[in-house]
Parts: structure tokens; C-alpha cells; sequence
């Protein structure tokens, strides 16, 4: 069970690290960044690494009901139109506050749905301290999206004026990439059928859980990706981005967001099969809850709340209350 919390870290940390390359991608308009991110990162990365855990990975698709593949992809669709949100939230109201309410969202539904896909309802002894931790976990999200709120309202000069309309597009775009994030988690869960049948057929737990992650993001996570980023690239007709002076960094961090961001994916993905029958529940919790302290950490060091001495006090109690809510969860495993 330690070795399942250490890779869970591991996710953690790249969860909240990759945003780092959607902030700044000069000379590359948004869309040009991300049609290179969502062939690199969604499609190819996850093919590529599973590949080479369990060669022949395919099988285990084809051989998985097509009800279930259809849930797998539509979950992995909702996930991909919401990526698209949170990733442009970032640009309107910073990395550390657009963590903060998608992880409040996503952890939240992405947990407990999961829960009862699975059928393994634990006993009171084990879902109390479960309850409590997720219970903390949403109080720290609060606090965070209030330290958010308090940074909006200092960088007015009149308090009375109401939050300016970027800045409140920018809200609802993390809130909605929150119903996303918990799709990505549902369908991995749905998605997990395939996996099973490559460990019946002796594959290991921990190489069989990558097959999920294919499923729920070669399909409708990389169509629906790419699909909007190449209608946004012809209709700006910025397709000529890819040539410009100072492009080849651009690519360079497009290709290396991509495969953070399923680096972090796909050590979650091992650390559900490392830490036991509610994995998919526990690991949820912990890795977003991480991932947010890492992100906030992030925003520090980048200077998002440089000047914002109050909101920055208020954002540290909720990495604070954060870190607890790990602890909880962590506890109620080590009960299962």
C-alpha cells in the first residue's frame, strides 16, 4: 500500500506540474498549441507507453463488451470538451485557482461515482473516515477558491465594482471542466473491464491498468480535442504558427505538457492497482488533492500571487486543510 501512495505522489506532482505549459506558448495561438498537445499527449503517449507494458494490448479491447467501450468513450468525450475549458480558464484566472475548483468538482463526483460502479460499497467502519476526508477535502477547495476571490477583488481600486466578466467566464469554465475531470475517472472505471481480462490472462495488475486510459482517451477524448483546436486553427487560419520564428520551443513545450500530463495519468493509473479494491475511489481523492498543493506551490514560485499577501495566507490554510483531507483518506484505506 506504500509503494500505491508513493506513485500516487509521483501523479500528484505531474498533475499539478504540467498546467506550467499551458500558461505561456509563444508563438503558438492557443489552438495551434493544442492540436500538438492532444496528438502527443492524448492519443500517441498513451498508445505508445502501453505498447510496450503489454504488447498486444488490443486484444483485450476488442474483446471488451461494446456497451462498455461506448460508455468509456462518450465518459472520455465529456472529458475532452472540458479539457478545452480548463485550459482556457487558466489563461483568464491563473493555474492555482482553476486546480482549485475543478479538483472541488471533479474529486467530488469522480470518487463517488466510481464507488458504486464498482459495486464494493465498504463498511461504515471504512466509508465514515472516507465521508470525512472527502467532507475536508471540498472545506479546503473553498478556502483556496476564496483566496482566489480575494486576489480578484485586490487588484480593483473600487471594491463596490463587480467581479469583471473575464475573470467570472474564467470561474465557469473551471467549474464546468470539473464535471469533465470526474468523467475521465467514471469512464477508467467503466474502462477497467478491459483491463481485468488482461489480468486473467496473466498480465500484471499494475502494466493492465494503462489499456483503460487508451480506451477513455483514443476515442472521444482525442475527438473531441482535436476536432475543436483544428475548427479554431482554420478559422483564424493560424496554421501558420508552425512556421514562425521561435516555433521550435513551442513544439518542444507542447510535446513535453503532453507527456507530463499523461505521465501523471498513467502512474494514477498504477497506483489504483497498487492500493487495493477501492483505488479507483481512494487514489481519486488523493491524487487531485495533491495535485492542487502542487499547482498552488507552482503558482507561488511563478508569481500569481506575488503582491496578494491576505489571499496567499488564505490559499496556504487551504493547502493546509488539503493535506488533511489526504491523511483522512489515506487512514480510511489502510481500514479496507
Amino acid at each position: 500500500m506504500i509503494a500505491g501512495f508513493l506513485v500516487l505522489a509521483a501523479a500528484s506532482t505531474f498533475q499539478g506540474s504540467f498546467g506550467l505549459g499551458m500558461k505561456n506558448y509563444r508563438p503558438f495561438s492557443w489552438e495551434a498549441f493544442w492540436v500538438v498537445f492532444s496528438v502527443i499527449g492524448i492519443l500517441c503517449f498513451p498508445i505508445l507507453w502501453t505498447s510496450v507494458e503489454v504488447p498486444g494490448f488490443t486484444k483485450y479491447i476488442w474483446a471488451t463488451p461494446t456497451s462498455i467501450l461506448w460508455l468509456a468513450g462518450a465518459c472520455g468525450f465529456l472529458w475532452g470538451i472540458s479539457a478545452i475549458w480548463y485550459g482556457k480558464a487558466i489563461d483568464y484566472i491563473g493555474l492555482s485557482l482553476t486546480v482549485g475548483i475543478n479538483t472541488g468538482v471533479g474529486c467530488s463526483l469522480g470518487s463517488l461515482i466510481p464507488l458504486f460502479i464498482l459495486g464494493n460499497i465498504p463498511s461504515s467502519t471504512v466509508m465514515t473516515p472516507l465521508l470525512a476526508g472527502m467532507g475536508v477535502m471540498l472545506v479546503g477547495v473553498a478556502v483556496i477558491t476564496k483566496a482566489g476571490l480575494l486576489k480578484d477583488k485586490q487588484n480593483k481600486s473600487d471594491e463596490t465594482v463587480s467581479l469583471n466578466e473575464k475573470f467570472m467566464f474564467g470561474l465557469v469554465l473551471a467549474l464546468l471542466s470539473g464535471f469533465g475531470t470526474a468523467a475521465m475517472n467514471i469512464g477508467y472505471t467503466y474502462a477497467g473491464k478491459a483491463s481485468a481480462l488482461a489480468v486473467a490472462d496473466g498480465i500484471d495488475p499494475v502494466r493492465a491498468s494503462l489499456i483503460a486510459y487508451v480506451i477513455v482517451f483514443a476515442s472521444g477524448g482525442f475527438l473531441a480535442n482535436i476536432g475543436y483546436a483544428l475548427y479554431v486553427l482554420l478559422k483564424n487560419k493560424t496554421h501558420g504558427d508552425y512556421v514562425k520564428h521561435g516555433a521550435g520551443f513551442a513544439y518542444f513545450k507542447a510535446i513535453l505538457t503532453g507527456a507530463i500530463w499523461f505521465g501523471a495519468l498513467g502512474f494514477y493509473a498504477k497506483s489504483t492497482a497498487l492500493l487495493g479494491s477501492l483505488g479507483p475511489v481512494v487514489g481519486w481523492i488523493v491524487f487531485l488533492s495533491l495535485a492542487l498543493v502542487i499547482s498552488n506551490f507552482w503558482g507561488l514560485k511563478t508569481g500569481e500571487w506575488k503582491g496578494f499577501p491576505k489571499p496567499c495566507r488564505v490559499m496556504n490554510v487551504g493547502n493546509i486543510i488539503l493535506i488533511l483531507s489526504v491523511i483522512t483518506v489515506g487512514y480510511a484505506n489502510s481500514l479496507s
